[in-house]
């Protein structure tokens, strides 16, 4: 890369959306197994990680969003 030349940033935006989905997903597993070590009903833990998955899958797209409006 020479000094002239200028820098192009280079976007995955399918690789982005995957990685907060699995993010999202983690983050919900990990909400109902800590759900279901306080011994509660199966649709207790269920919508308590459903709930999880979306709200940290919207704050991630959120962030996406503004990251690469920046960009």
């Amino acid at each position: 890369m020479s000094i002239n030349s200028t820098h192009q940033a280079c976007h995955h935006p399918v690789r982005d959306v995957t990685i907060v989905a699995l993010v999202s997903g983690v983050v919900s597993l990990g909400t109902a197994v800590t759900t279901m070590a306080f011994d509660v009903s199966p649709l207790t833990t269920l919508t308590s990680s459903g709930g999880t998955f979306i709200a940290v899958l919207s704050a991630g797209m959120n962030v996406l969003h503004h990251v690469k409006r920046d960009v």
